[in-house]
């Protein structure tokens, strides 16, 4: 069964004139141009592209809040929309009496709103401010509420716009949980985010959109790698000695010891170097150091495109003395077989005083946290996600008198 049908789509806005001249504009914007795609029940779609791309308008035409110039949206059942943490809220209102009207807005009866009040509230988290006026909560708080409102009204198809990737990490998951639960209930998810990875875990198809029009549809993978590889390509894509990534804290360098030379396999201080998913990888830190120093740890991290956290070592953790370092030396990390899957990653070499005082005081010796961009590239047998393990399928067939076994082994 079909939940959601849009076909031809089209969008148009009128742009207002200047307000120094009296002449009327014909200018117009065409915010959507030719979008076609149907939804069946029980799936989930999820819309990304750069801001401007459309994305918000097409979820509000499905959502009933604008209609489209050219097209058709043909829902069924209940459709539930989060457009913004405000949207259908009263400002003087208690959170209560608006879940309350929200609901009766949906044509829940009395009855039946009360008996899913506890849930909606237990949900949020909002029981010690539930029956505050709206007006006194923060952005955060509202939503809380206006998700967990829309959560607990049954929903047949669920317009969500980038809520699920606001408000405090907790509820985050909580959300992206309850978005799934309402999945395996049949319900039908349209979301828009810019959280890839959210989108990743949720959705089974994603569709970009690229100045109103439909540039790819697929597999998150595939839509994923098509997007990153237009935003490289009009200038987007990470450099090196750009700006500290997420999670690398500003650090003051000593200079007791300096690094000297990174060379990435073979590559002398390159800026950009590459490698393949289950291939070997070798990194030398050339150093030198201007007195005795016997605390020095060694350190490399990998940091994603997006500044996540991927990957990192130390000579801590592999166990190895370091000892008391003089005058020059090199220190090698080797993988002989590099787990990370294709992507674009932030290389972070450091040499640090001790393993837990770098990271409660920056501290360090040295340190570059862009000392090059590694780009990995990988078969589609390693994976997906962020890294590869190697792993086998088996299949036993029954039955037990003619059992046949096939095999297939994928390495990173």
């Amino acid at each position: 069964m079909t939940a959601l049908a849009v076909r031809g789509l089209w969008k148009r806005f009128r742009l207002r004139p200047e307000k120094a001249t009296l002449r009327r504009s014909n200018a117009e914007h065409w915010a959507l141009r030719n979008v076609d795609f149907t939804l069946p029940s029980g799936g989930a779609l999820g819309i990304i592209g750069a801001n401007g791309s459309g994305k918000s308008t097409l979820l509000q035409i499905v959502a009933g809040v604008l209609k489209p110039t050219i097209g058709t949206v043909d829902t069924a059942g209940r459709v539930v929309a989060i457009l913004n943490p405000t949207a259908g809220f009263h400002p003087d209102l208690s959170g209560r009496a608006n879940v309350r009207m929200l609901a009766t807005l949906h044509g829940f009866d009395r009855k039946r709103i009360e008996s899913k009040m506890d849930a909606v509230v237990e949900f949020s988290g909002l029981d010690a401010y539930i029956d505050q006026p709206l007006r006194t909560y923060s952005a955060g708080m509202m939503i809380r509420l206006g998700f967990s409102t829309a959560a607990h009204l049954e929903p047949d198809l669920l317009v969500v716009d980038e809520v699920l990737s606001a408000g405090d990490l907790a509820f985050q998951r909580r959300s992206a949980g309850m978005a799934r639960q309402l999945r395996s209930e049949g319900c039908t998810l349209l979301v828009s985010t810019h959280a890839l990875g959210d989108l990743a875990t949720i959705c089974d198809r994603l569709m970009l959109l690229e100045r109103g029009e439909m540039r790819a549809e697929g597999s998150a993978e595939e839509v994923v790698a098509t997007y990153m590889q237009r935003v490289d390509a009009e200038g987007g894509a990470i450099q090196p000695g750009a700006p500290l990534v997420a999670g690398l804290r500003p650090t003051a360098p000593t200079n007791q010891v300096r690094i000297t030379n990174i060379t990435i396999n073979g590559q002398p201080n390159p800026d950009r170097a590459g490698t393949t998913c289950g291939a070997p990888l070798e990194i030398l830190i050339e150093y030198e150091a201007s007195e005795p120093v016997d605390d020095a740890i060694f350190r490399v991290q990998f940091f994603r495109n997006d500044g996540l956290f991927v990957h990192g070592h130390n000579t801590v953790r592999a166990g190895v003395e370091v000892g008391v370092l003089e005058g020059r030396g090199v220190a090698r990390l080797h993988y002989p077989d590099f787990g990370l899957l294709a992507g674009d990653y932030y290389v972070s070499v450091g040499i640090w005083p001790d393993e837990y005082r770098s990271y409660t005081t920056g501290e360090a010796y040295d340190h570059r946290p862009s000392a090059c961009i590694l780009h990995v590239d990988a078969p589609r047998s390693a994976g997906a996600g962020v890294a590869g393990f190697p792993c086998s399928w088996s299949i036993d067939k029954e039955p037990a008198s003619v059992r046949s076994t096939a095999v297939y082994t994928a390495e990173p």
